[in-house]
């Protein structure tokens, strides 16, 4: 049994995530109607991270999640987002 500053600890962790995940949201929401521009790739996958990542920790930290498979879940989202870095730039022959 965990003490009660663990738990607290805990749930305050969850609480933080939870709120990333909303704020990041409204965030964007908020910077695409403001800026009148659209939803692009960059931003989907920002979202997703935004989505994902919070839930993967919040999962990770009740325990459904084993410690392999949080570092699997982390390190397939990371390699997703760094994958596209240079695919949707211009190219400038020189």
């Amino acid at each position: 049994m965990e003490n009660d500053y663990q738990l607290w600890v805990r749930i305050g962790i969850k609480v933080v995530a939870g709120l990333v995940m909303l704020g990041g949201i409204a965030g964007i929401f908020w910077e695409r109607i403001t800026t009148r521009r659209g939803i692009g790739v960059r931003i989907i996958q920002l979202s997703t991270v935004l989505l994902v990542m919070p839930t993967i920790l919040i999962l990770a930290l009740e325990g459904i999640l084993e410690n392999q498979t949080t570092a699997a879940l982390i390190g397939t989202i990371v390699g997703y987002v760094l994958s596209g870095i240079g695919k949707d730039e211009p190219s400038n022959p020189l």
